[in-house]
């Protein structure tokens, strides 16, 4: 019976990572400004460090990267749970026969495919641009930002809900991300510089470790809080 259960939640959470990024595949445009957003900034990056030395430096091309990330991610979950509420579609998300973190976890799953596709596409051209070596390195280095996009995801899609009945929900959103998003943040910076400069996964552990403790204490609170959030 347990196992019946389980399987639902997963079922409904996918089903509804499924319907918004179908939606926003279908709306091509806001993802292509999104993208459009990280490669430029990139670019602009790139251009202000031509003819130095500091974009070379591993910690402020991760800083870099992750502001951009952070930046990219509030555009992402300006179209979570808010969107819902704006259209009016959001009755029709209680009235499934599924548990409220189902459709949390779908909005998570939805953000983390986003953000994840975004660093596919971002990274390439920070290795490009931004002149960053990586050797063998380059699967650690997507681990991070898979990582810190789960992270990112977790955090954004929780205020996401928290606000998506608030009159300024998209500049609440921004103000909340900022602290929230800190603990995630911190050691992603941390364990990309190191394998920017050369370190393994082994050598950067310690911040993952971190992120993770971060998901386990946000998921914590989500389960705790998140069915009263959905019912105002």
């Amino acid at each position: 019976m347990k196992n019946i259960r389980i399987w639902d939640f997963k079922r409904a959470a996918f089903r509804i990572a499924e319907k918004d990024l179908r939606t926003e595949f279908r709306r091509s445009y806001e993802l292509l400004s999104i993208l459009t957003f990280s490669v430029g900034s990139i670019l602009i990056c790139s251009f202000a460090w031509s003819g130095g030395s500091v974009g070379s430096k591993p910690e402020v091309a991760a800083a870099a990267l992750w502001i951009i990330l952070f930046f990219t991610s509030i555009l992402t979950f300006t179209t979570s749970f808010t969107r819902e509420a704006d259209r009016g579609t959001l009755g029709g998300l209680k009235t499934l026969p599924c548990s409220p973190l189902a459709i949390l976890f779908g909005k998570i799953i939805y953000g983390i495919v986003l953000l994840f596709f975004v660093e596919c596409v971002l990274i390439p051209f920070s290795i490009i641009f931004l002149n960053l070596d990586l050797g063998g390195r380059f699967p650690a280095l997507l681990l991070v930002c898979l990582l810190g996009a789960v992270g990112l995801s977790f955090a954004g899609s929780f205020v996401s809900g928290l606000v998506m009945f608030s009159e300024g929900k998209t500049l609440l959103l921004s103000f909340l991300l900022i602290p929230i998003c800190m603990p995630v943040l911190i050691p992603s910076v941390v364990a990309m510089k190191e394998i920017i400069g050369g370190s393994g996964i082994a050598e950067v552990m310690p911040a993952l470790r971190l992120l993770i403790a971060f998901l386990l204490l946000i998921t914590a609170i989500m389960i705790l809080t998140f069915e009263f959030v959905l019912e105002e």
